[in-house]
């Protein structure tokens, strides 16, 4: 079973409720494909042994070339058939060559939103791959 970290640099009590609540729900959605926690660091020196681990390791960054729900999909297949099972999403300031840059829009966002953003493209993914709608 695939796994996804998602490391979003900030205290947790600068999430507004309504992020937890969503990101909440896509968690429970997420369950019946794969392994998935969002942590909490206060900042990116607490990821610097996480940054070694085995795995796909993705700085999430405004930028034009944003990957599609469709491209996601592909992402977690190929990275599955290719023997990848874990995926880490690094989410706030990280000065680290080891994670590549992962767009997910050109629009500036929180950690939180940014958070909630890729647990739902995950789950659109997931949903692709198995040819189920996903407007659920």
């Amino acid at each position: 079973m695939m796994k996804f970290e998602i490391y979003i640099l900030q205290k947790k009590s600068q999430d507004p409720k309504m992020y937890q609540e969503a990101m909440g729900e896509y968690l429970k959605r997420l369950g019946a494909y794969a392994k998935v926690s969002v942590v909490y660091k206060k900042n990116a020196k607490q990821v610097e042994k996480i940054l070694k681990e085995p795995g796909e390791h993705y700085h999430i960054l405004p930028g034009r070339d944003s990957i599609t729900s469709p491209g996601l999909a592909q992402l977690i297949n190929e990275s599955s058939v290719q023997g990848i099972s874990k995926f880490h999403f690094y989410i706030g300031d990280l000065e680290s060559e080891e994670a590549k840059p992962f767009h997910i829009s050109s629009f500036t966002q929180s950690g939180s939103l940014a958070g909630t953003i890729i647990l739902e493209q995950i789950y659109r993914a997931y949903r692709i791959l198995n040819h189920q709608p996903y407007h659920k």
